[in-house]
Parts: C-alpha cells; sequence; structure tokens
C-alpha cells in the first residue's frame, strides 16, 4: 500500500512543476455584447449549422435565414444563421442571443447579437500579446498600425481607447515619470517615435464608471509621453511590468474580404421571390437555398455527403425525364412554426 501511494506522488510530480501553457500571441475573435467568442468558436458553429442546413428537420428553429445582408455591406444575397457560444459549439436546447451569420458556400460572414430592437453586427477583433511582431504583422492584406485601435485587454480587464484618451486629457498633470517601467517599454513596438518626450505613468484602475486613478499603489499603469501620446498600459506580474494586449477592429477589412470572395450574385434568374404566412422570402433567399442544395447534390454525386440517412434532401417521383428534389425552405429565427 505504501509503495503504491508512493508510486502515485511520484506520478504527480511532473504535473506539479509544469510550466503553465504559454498564451497565444494573437487572437481572433468577436466581441458580442460582453462575451468574447473566437474565430475557432465561430467555425465549429458555422459548421455544426451547415451541416444542420440539410439534416434539421424543416420545422427547426434553426438553422434560420437572415435577410440583413446589409449589415456586412453585402447586398441581395440570402443568408443563414445558427447560434454561437463561447465555448462547447454542439447541438443544445439552448440558443442564446449570439449568432454566426454565413453564406449559401458555409463562409463566415460575421456574428450578431440578438437585441430587442433587432440584430447588430458583433464587434470582430485581433488581439495581439507580442506587440513587438506588430510591425511586420498584416492582417486580411491590411497592417497591424492601420487598424483602428479598440482598446487594451488582459484578460478580462478591458480600457477602451476612447476611455483611456478622455481620461488622459482631464488627468495629464497627476502623470509622473517612473523608471521601473524601463523592462515594459522595451516590449512596444516604434518606441523611438514616443521617447523623442519624456514618459510618464500614472497607477489606474476599472472603476464603477470606467478608468479611475488608482487611489493605493496598483499594479496597472497607463503609460504616455508629455506630448500626450499614449504608448499603452501595463500590468505587473513576478515584479516585471508587462504590456497589456492591444485590440484592432477587423470588420471593415473582413467585410473586404468576404465580398471579394463571393464576387457578383449570378445565376437562377427565373426565381421570384414570394410571400409565406406573412413573411417577404426574396430571391436573393431562395437563390441562396437552391445554391446550397446544389452543393449538397454534387457532394453526393463524389461520395463526400456523409448525411445520406438524415438529409432533408428527398427526391420526388417524376414523369418527366428530369430528376426533382425537394429541399427545407429555412425561414426567419421570428417566424413561427406551425402557421
Amino acid at each position: 500500500m505504501i509503495a503504491w501511494t508512493v508510486l502515485s506522488i511520484l506520478a504527480l510530480l511532473p504535473l506539479c512543476f509544469a510550466k503553465p501553457a504559454l498564451r497565444k500571441s494573437h487572437t481572433e475573435l468577436f466581441r458580442c455584447n460582453l462575451k468574447y467568442i473566437s474565430m475557432v468558436q465561430a467555425q465549429e458553429a458555422v459548421k455544426l449549422g451547415c451541416n444542420q442546413m440539410e439534416v434539421a428537420p424543416p420545422a427547426s428553429l434553426f438553422p434560420a435565414s437572415f435577410s440583413g445582408s446589409e449589415l456586412f455591406g453585402l447586398v441581395g444575397v440570402g443568408l443563414f444563421t445558427w447560434p454561437v457560444f463561447p465555448s462547447k459549439n454542439v447541438l443544445r436546447e439552448d440558443y442564446g442571443l449570439n449568432r454566426v451569420v454565413f453564406d449559401s458556400s458555409c463562409r463566415l460572414v460575421g456574428l450578431i447579437h440578438i437585441k430587442p430592437t433587432g440584430p447588430e453586427c458583433c464587434l470582430h477583433l485581433m488581439e495581439i500579446e507580442d506587440l513587438k511582431m506588430t510591425h511586420e504583422l498584416k492582417v486580411y492584406d491590411t497592417r497591424w498600425d492601420s487598424l483602428q485601435l479598440y482598446g487594451y485587454r488582459f484578460d478580462d480587464e478591458l480600457y477602451l481607447k476612447n476611455s483611456v484618451e478622455e481620461f488622459v486629457k482631464f488627468n495629464f498633470q497627476s502623470f509622473r515619470r517612473n523608471p521601473s517601467i524601463k523592462n515594459a517599454l522595451s516590449m512596444y513596438p516604434n518606441l523611438e517615435q514616443f521617447t523623442k518626450f519624456e514618459i510618464r505613468t500614472r497607477p489606474i484602475e476599472l472603476g464603477p464608471n470606467g478608468i479611475q486613478q488608482a487611489a493605493v499603489r496598483f499594479n496597472r499603469r497607463l503609460i504616455i509621453n508629455s506630448n500626450k501620446e499614449i504608448i499603452g498600459i501595463c500590468r505587473k506580474s513576478d515584479n516585471v511590468w508587462k504590456p497589456f494586449a492591444e485590440l484592432r477592429i477587423l470588420n471593415d477589412v473582413y467585410k473586404l474580404k468576404v465580398i471579394s470572395a463571393r464576387g457578383p450574385e449570378r445565376g437562377y434568374e427565373g426565381l421570384h421571390g414570394m410571400n409565406h404566412n406573412g413573411i417577404q422570402v426574396s430571391t436573393a433567399m431562395l437563390r441562396s437555398h437552391l445554391l446550397m442544395a446544389c452543393k449538397v447534390l454534387m457532394e453526393r454525386n463524389m461520395g463526400t455527403n456523409t448525411n445520406d440517412e438524415n438529409s432533408m434532401l428527398a427526391k420526388m417521383e417524376s414523369t418527366s425525364d428530369r430528376l426533382i428534389f425537394t429541399w427545407p425552405l429555412r425561414m426567419p429565427e421570428n417566424f413561427v412554426h406551425g402557421m
């Protein structure tokens, strides 16, 4: 018994002294209301939703059609939605209030948050911790420093750019020199443009009304120079000052990527919109359904489709020399099924 206990302790020793997992140097994510959803989880949700387009019963609430393509700079394009969560994007009974939006080729278009006033686009962001690599980083063919700065983040702490600028404007005289943050300064890119002026810092913290001056010694400091240019925010960890990660906005550059990848809407000119129980189904929406059905049919013919047993793409008996198939028409999320 003693021998087994000793062996168990020895087996656990490597876990006790194991180094913590390294944080990724940069992460693509979405901020929907107050929740952060990674691009990885968003793509998982799109994959699931796209698969359910074929296998979910016609009366299912999701996948749902989405007619607000203009939110993403697309005109006359039928899109679809599926619930998305920060983790575990699998089939589940609850739907939450966040949705991935995808097109007929199962391409992620963006994320939306459902509000009483209607859907709103989630912020599409890139977070980068290793600021030294930003001088060579391009995101969707756009230089990092050309992207709009959103704020500074560490875990659940978020300091918005506009709030930081306002804080500096009204509290500039309280900033002081602080040689102890020298190591943190070495981690910022293009520091030469800021150090032409004197470097100053101020302890800050998040209060009920936003950024405020820290009442006591605090391990968060806002760094500026005497020209009121903001360098960043740093935190003290293991007696070493480290920069907060930067968040920059990707909505516009990702929108351009989606638009360029899609190309113009062509084909199926004979389609016409319809009204079903007060819900207008546009020509664009019918086209998107047809494109997705054709995509599934091609996958079947190529032997790459694995949903044969559960597929809603059904063959109808026909007296003509053409095969006829049916495909479920996905209605908007607010449609009352069973009418």
